[in-house]
């Protein structure tokens, strides 16, 4: 019992230093795991909070290249309804191992790596990211088991949009979970190394991960050549790998953009027109063609195309700045309101024409102009020097017009040089600067807008035109600049004309008024009337005139698309040349009105009964010391009721048919509703009547409403050298039809 006592004692004695040891080993293995518990708690919480601040780095440096990258090929918000950034998304999502999305302003996902169809995601406008990306420009939430970080695409100033990157949380907390194993695995070899191996295997876990961070800082700074050495093959090992991948493929997209944006820099340092764009508020882009600041010198940041414009051309840039006002309003359609811009601009002794093109700022590769119901962004201006090309043009018109000149003059010399003389005067008195009276040069202006019409001078017939629709407008005088233009326009002409012309001073005569001559000196005829009979060749006979006259007549009515018969009747007698060229210039207007106002168009004429072609009757006749000449047309005749309300309208004696006949006279009336080169303005009769005054005669009319209308010209006589001479050989019976 004792032995057994002894030996229980024994091996309880015996059994104390086995249980201590026991109790020391699991004391101390306590205070190790005690230790190491407190130690991998703390290693644990920095690893977790470490890994979570790394992958927040990574998604962000993501999301910021992702941004950068959209932003380079946006040119304004991202539109909701695009889908073209869908594939590269994708394949960057790839390549980086990261969700990649682009979500618009209205929270729209435009395109998504994971979700073939993005707008399935639906709107992400309050998804906690986004509302504080939008507010601050960074936002990051763990919801839905994941990571997301967001940025704001921003240019200018402006949100564009939104990128954002995201991954799984699982893949965070398998991380973690490793880190966790290796510290459990650490700890059961060694105890007693369990704070040594945990802080080699923080420090191993650590080490990788501050590259990354600090790499991702240098990539966001455009440091596309760094790379992360990849120390382990474990997770931190892949997304050091996957960093790389990133790096890598960051760089060769921004070589690209680099390349496309040398090449499209080449395009517009080379390209002979000028290509700008501008915003809603006018400013010029910093992006344009090279030639732009050839044309009209360096354009600051922030300058405004009106503002560009104005020191070369003020009327294009103030007429820019009214109509813009109308295009941003857009209440008519896109197409009528670009059409309002100016589409001619003067640059110094330059030429350019402008073409307009809005468009909608997208992400397409190719931008396209704007549809009708869209919003437009900003406006392509498309600028071409067309200086040659109108020089070009300008003296293949001139040369055709002296072609047509020369070609008239073959048939009738004597009247292209009377034309050619008192329209040069008639220039002179306008672009003199001496004081001409507004309505006396109305007057001048009309008439040799149509004399220059009727000998196809058409360029500075419509030069003129435009002149008086100013005038007229305005009711004011030629301005500096239109006399310096028509002057420069009819010297340029005049001076072909009088080189290829020759001498103006040559005296035509026909073979019987030689013959006359010769008769008269054989027959003994006394000096005297020799001498008149030589003297009268130098007084131009009105039966020329007339047939001038009759084939000015003809051309109108060609231009006019109307078919006359002309008569011409004259007695055969002469006047003087320089005393009446004021009077021959202005009846040019009575054969246009006879043209224009009267004869009626062929089917109107069917209607009535009438022949298709009118009849027009010039006639010339000498009667007790006055030179009658008349121009008589079987057309629709005046509508005196007509006459009559236009003259009320302008304040002038209606009441009697003296009255309305007077009124025809009055510079602004005329019984036409527009103008043209031919008529229309209600000067013509005016010029006439001043210039049959001015010579001490007078002017009649005898209308019939639909049987035609007459003018009579009547004019005495003053002298016997300017008296009418019946021309040898014929008589002053009527000549007949021409």
């Amino acid at each position: 019992m004792e032995a057994d006592a002894r030996t229980g004692t024994s091996g309880g004695a015996a059994g104390r230093p086995i249980s201590l040891r026991a109790k020391l080993s699991a004391g101390f293995l306590a205070v190790t795991l005690a230790c190491a518990a407190i130690a991998g708690a703390l290693v644990d919480r920095n690893v977790s909070r470490t890994t979570l601040a790394t992958v927040e780095d990574r998604l962000s440096y993501e999301a910021t290249m992702l941004g950068q990258m959209t932003a380079a090929a946006l040119f304004g918000e991202v539109d909701p309804n695009d889908t073209s950034l869908t594939e590269s998304v994708r394949a960057l999502g790839i390549a980086v191992h990261t969700e990649l999305a682009i979500i618009a302003n209205d929270g729209t996902v435009v395109a998504s790596s994971e979700a073939d169809d993005s707008r399935r995601l639906g709107s992400q406008r309050a998804a906690p990211e986004i509302v504080a990306a939008r507010a601050s420009g960074r936002g990051t939430s763990i919801r839905a088991g994941h990571m997301f970080v967001a940025r704001s695409i921003v240019r200018d100033g402006k949100v564009l949009g939104f990128a954002r990157s995201a991954v799984p949380m699982s893949e965070v907390t398998s991380y973690v979970l490793a880190v966790r194993r290796q510290m459990a695995w650490g700890s059961a070899i060694a105890l007693v190394a369990a704070g040594i191996l945990g802080v080699f295997f923080s420090s191993r876990i650590v080490r990788p991960i501050r590259d990354l961070s600090e790499g991702a800082k240098k990539v966001g700074a455009g440091n596309f050549d760094h790379t992360i050495v990849v120390r382990t093959h474990d997770e931190i090992g892949e997304l050091a790998a996957s960093f790389n991948d990133m790096t890598g493929s960051l760089r060769r997209t921004v070589a690209m953009l680099d390349g496309r944006n040398r090449d499209m820099r080449v395009v517009l340092d080379n390209v002979t027109q000028g290509l700008l764009t501008i915003d809603r508020q006018c400013v010029i882009s910093k992006e344009r063609s090279a030639v732009v600041e050839t044309w009209f010198g360096r354009a600051p940041e922030g300058t405004r195309f009106p503002d560009y414009i104005r020191q070369g051309d003020p009327t294009a840039a103030d007429s820019f700045e009214l109509q813009w006002e109308q295009v941003l309003d857009g209440i008519l359609p896109m197409a009528l309101l670009l059409d309002q811009l100016p589409k001619r601009l003067t640059w110094r002794d330059r030429q350019f024409e402008v073409s307009y093109g809005a468009v909608a700022d997208r992400v397409d590769a190719a931008r396209r102009p704007v549809d009708a119901d869209e919003r437009f962004e900003q406006l392509l201006i498309v600028i071409t020097d067309v200086t040659a090309r109108l020089a070009a043009e300008r003296a293949e018109a001139e040369q055709r017009e002296v072609a047509s000149v020369l070609e008239r003059a073959t048939r009738d010399r004597s009247g292209v040089l009377d034309f050619l003389l008192s329209s040069e005067a008639q220039v002179r008195e306008l672009t003199g600067g001496g004081g001409l009276a507004l309505v006396d040069a109305k007057r001048l202006l009309h008439t040799l807008k149509g004399n220059c019409a009727v000998f196809g001078l058409h360029r500075i017939a419509q030069y003129c035109h435009e002149i008086e629709t100013r005038m007229l407008e305005a009711d004011d005088a030629m301005s500096p600049e239109e006399r310096a233009g028509l002057r420069s326009a009819w010297t340029r002409i005049a001076e072909r004309l009088s080189a290829l012309l020759g001498d103006r001073s040559q005296v035509t005569i026909d073979d019987a008024e030689h013959e006359a001559v010769l008769k008269a000196l054989s027959d003994g005829t006394t000096r005297a009337d020799v001498a008149r009979m030589i003297q009268d060749w130098r007084s131009e006979r009105v039966r020329d005139r007339l047939q001038r006259s009759a084939e000015q007549a003809r051309e109108i009515a060609r231009r006019l698309g109307k078919g006359i018969d002309v008569d011409v009747v004259s007695d055969g007698q002469r006047l003087p040349r320089g005393t009446w060229s004021e009077f021959w210039a202005a009846f040019v207007h009575l054969l246009r009105n006879a043209v224009d106002h009267g004869i009626e168009p062929a089917d109107e004429r069917r209607d009535r009964g009438k022949p298709e072609a009118g009849r027009i009757r010039l006639a010339a006749a000498y009667h007790d010391g006055s030179v009658g000449i008349s121009v008589s047309d079987d057309g629709r005749g005046i509508d005196w009721d007509l006459i009559a309300a236009r003259a009320r309208r302008l304040g002038l004696p209606s009441e009697s048919h003296e009255d309305l006949v007077a009124a025809l006279f009055v510079d602004g009336l005329t019984s036409k509703t527009d103008a043209n080169q031919v008529s229309g303005r209600g000067v013509g009769l005016g010029a006439l009547l001043a210039a049959c005054r001015a010579l001490g005669g007078n002017v009649t009319v005898q209308s019939e409403v639909g049987r035609g209308t007459t003018f009579h010209c009547d004019i005495p006589i003053a002298s016997d050298a300017g008296k009418p001479r019946r021309e040898p050989g014929r008589s002053l019976v009527p000549a007949g039809t021409v």
